[in-house]
């Protein structure tokens, strides 16, 4: 009989340690998906996007409220590798872009910048950044969307223009131009004034 209440006592002790890790792995799922929600908001609030499946991609890519400037450059980092390498001159046009745009006062943002200059991103960057462009572009008043365009555009040539031609002067590569095409087409002009 002792030895029954023995097995009893420790069958018991067992199951209850077992449904006690099984309600901590639940409590821990809970926290994991209470703080996965509050980051999508931030994202969201952040970025202006209010479209949960991109703003998901964004967040499956690393991308969140604390570096989301980076992404910014995205085009421009995608710019400067297109010929296969980036250039210590495009890496340069690609900084100065970074710091005309105050990237360099949000030290998440551009310690990622730093990281896509050394080693190339994942194609699925260059995606999620032109469904997220084209959403923002098309939610923005057009003059404003336009601006930005332009600006997007200029800064995307520059970092071209940066290592090519002669003596790294003025050549853009197929490549390279065809990355910028691409962002003129995710950013088509609105009607906004500007060019």
């Amino acid at each position: 009989m002792i030895e029954l209440d023995a097995i009893h006592r420790r069958g018991r002790a067992l199951e209850d340690q077992y449904f006690q890790r099984v309600d901590q792995e639940l409590l821990r799922n809970l926290r994991d998906e209470e703080q996965k929600m509050h980051r999508l908001e931030e994202l969201t609030e952040v970025t202006g996007v209010h479209d949960d499946k991109i703003a998901r991609h964004l967040m499956d890519a690393g991308i969140d409220a604390s570096n989301v400037a980076a992404l910014t450059l995205t085009p421009i980092v995608f710019v400067a590798w297109a010929s296969g390498t980036v250039s210590p001159e495009e890496r340069q046009g690609v900084v100065s872009a970074a710091l005309r745009r105050g990237v360099d006062s949000n030290p998440l943002a551009f310690r990622l910048l730093e990281q896509w200059l050394h080693t190339r991103p994942p194609r699925e960057l260059w995606q999620i950044w032109k469904e997220y462009a084209a959403t923002l572009h098309a939610s923005l008043p057009p003059t404003t969307a336009d601006k930005l365009r332009s600006r997007l555009v200029a800064q995307a040539e520059e970092v071209a223009k940066a290592s090519g031609g002669v003596l790294g002067v003025g050549k853009i590569c197929p490549a390279e131009q065809r990355v910028l095409d691409e962002i003129e087409s995710v950013l088509p002009l609105r009607g906004g004034g500007e060019d």
